[in-house]
């Protein structure tokens, strides 16, 4: 098989120059690459800084409402011990009333039970009377 050699050094020739358009053509893409890379990373580093200060913000609340907290539960803890002092105060002032009360009560029962033994015998007595004067009619 006989190859011509100027047509193998033209084919020779070409290979490089078609390798350096396809090296600048890849540098050209990985070159595109790089800018979006490098404008994704600029995106990224400028929208970060704002996020560090609200970071920075938010601990700063976040030791603010842990103060608040603490002071609420102190204020809590104060209500409830003197809630728990009054209603022992309270307790102290309403003893002497409710025995009062369960006197009264006492009282009020004894009454009624009196009551109803005096009814009792003002009908024993009318039954007496009414069988008296039955008696005394026929006699």
């Amino acid at each position: 098989h006989y190859t011509d050699p100027v047509q193998e050094k033209q084919a020779i020739d070409k290979t490089p120059v078609m390798n350096q358009a396809a090296r600048q053509k890849q540098r050209a893409l990985v070159q595109k690459e790089i800018d979006q890379l490098r404008g994704s990373i600029q995106m990224l580093a400028s929208s970060a800084a704002p996020l560090g200060k609200v970071l920075d913000y938010l601990q700063e609340d976040l030791d603010s409402m842990q103060k608040e907290l603490e002071t609420w539960k102190s204020e809590n803890k104060y209500h409830d011990t003197a809630i728990k002092a009054e209603q022992g105060h309270m307790d102290k002032t309403l003893e002497p009333l409710r025995d009062q009360l369960d006197e009264t009560d006492r009282e009020i029962s004894n009454m009624i039970n009196r009551i109803n033994a005096s009814k009792c015998n003002i009908h024993t007595n009318d039954l007496r009377i009414e069988k008296m004067l039955s008696t005394m009619s026929f006699g």
